[in-house]
């Protein structure tokens, strides 16, 4: 383990995981640092957005995209959109 991990202020509480966690999210977003759980701040534009506790990044996306190829893909997705519009 690094000498100066950010979670060495937790001391021995909340566990190893959650201590491996936190040092994860605040070293691992380069143009966002972590405000809180949930909370990214862009470090550059102010700019605050949502996101995982621990990464900016859920993987939602992914695996939405995935989901879609597995369903049948955008054209499932584009009928019935056409369908509700007429």
């Amino acid at each position: 383990m690094a000498e100066n991990r950010s979670s060495k202020r937790f001391g021995s509480r909340y566990g190893n995981r959650i201590r491996k966690n936190v040092d994860e999210a605040e070293k691992g977003e380069e143009d966002y640092e972590r405000v809180a759980a949930g909370i990214w701040k862009d470090k550059e534009t102010g700019e605050v957005v949502a996101g995982g506790a621990y990464r900016k990044d859920t993987g939602g996306k992914e695996m939405l995209d995935k989901a879609l190829e597995l369903e049948g893909g955008m054209e499932e997705l584009e009928e019935a959109k056409e369908e509700i519009e007429e």
